[in-house]
């Protein structure tokens, strides 16, 4: 009985930490509100656990003449990191990226973040 009574007590401790889990951004390349001096060819967002990048998506949206963003894709190795291509032109100014994935636990969450380019 005894054995039973401490099973269930670590089960229920370690409930919420299951519940819990979710794909946050963890760092992105270029950094949450950095100023770079030249646009980045490409994004990367890395997340707190892996996703499935089929069913994730990034827009990026920039000042006027930005040429956009291309289609989400998996970095080889890296199951919780996604990358973005810029189209150019990439003007100096505010660009906002704004993300929503699916993690492999089957959540999705989603989040923003800007960064800058120029001087």
């Amino acid at each position: 009985m005894r054995t039973l009574t401490l099973s269930l007590c670590a089960a229920l401790a370690l409930a919420p930490a299951a519940a819990g889990a979710h794909a946050f951004l963890k760092q992105s390349d270029p950094r949450v509100g950095a100023t770079v001096a030249k646009a980045p060819a490409s994004l990367r967002l890395t997340f707190t656990e892996g996703v499935v990048a089929a069913f994730c998506r990034v827009s990026v949206t920039g000042p006027a003449g930005f040429g956009g963003a291309g289609a989400v894709r998996p970095v080889a190795g890296a199951p919780a990191t996604l990358s973005v291509d810029l189209h150019g032109p990439t003007p100096p100014g505010s660009y906002a990226v704004h993300w929503r994935v699916l993690s492999v636990d089957t959540h999705v969450t989603e989040g923003d973040f800007r960064f800058r380019v120029g001087p």
